[in-house]
């Protein structure tokens, strides 16, 4: 990525958030001076420039993330530290828009299991079902392109809908049976 595109993903992913960012330490961290506000996001831009933006999904996340890490940072460096700021800074709570590391992998379980259910259909149903799903396709679009009828498309588009359903809602419940019959055999030693 080139300088004039890094400067206009910021103008447009961070630059607006900016206001909210320093509004968030004047709130949090009492102690800060105008001065250093301004030196926390000065640095925050710079360590900003030097990140893979390709690789940032929330940029005001982002950021928030990094003015933070600096102000922790300059607090370790710093030789004496008003304890009221290290209360502040240990009282910081940031919202991340990322999901946590449970809700990943309970969302990639449930995409294993629509793909395992997908995998399931009938080979036609399937088509259909990604034609619509996957591709956006209408339904008139599908029959072309299958060379079938509109009424049957609807049929197979009907019949994957109730099968991946059912197929989700019974995998669905086999893992939370797995996951109490372990929760159980923690507690029988008890």
């Amino acid at each position: 990525m080139g300088n004039e595109e890094r400067y206009r993903w910021i103008a447009t992913n961070v630059l607006p958030c900016e206001g909210e960012v320093r509004t968030w330490l004047r709130r949090h961290v009492h102690s800060l001076r105008p001065a250093d506000i301004d030196d926390l996001i000065q640095e925050g831009y710079a360590r900003l420039w030097g990140a893979d933006f390709a690789r940032i999904t929330n940029g005001r996340a982002y950021f928030l993330t990094t003015v933070r890490n600096v102000l922790l940072e300059h607090a370790r460096r710093a030789r004496i530290v008003p304890m009221e700021r290290l209360g502040e800074i240990d009282a910081l709570r940031l919202v991340s828009e990322e999901p946590g590391p449970e809700r990943q992998v309970t969302a990639r379980q449930e995409f294993e299991r629509l793909w395992r259910a997908l995998a399931a259909l009938p080979k036609k149903c399937r088509r259909a079902f990604e034609l619509q799903n996957f591709k956006e396709l209408s339904r008139r679009e599908i029959a072309l392109q299958m060379g079938i009828s509109e009424r049957t498309v609807e049929k197979h588009l009907a019949k994957a809908l109730v099968r991946v359903s059912e197929a989700m809602q019974e995998n669905a419940g086999a893992a939370a049976k797995e996951t109490s019959g372990t929760l159980r055999i923690g507690h029988d030693g008890d």
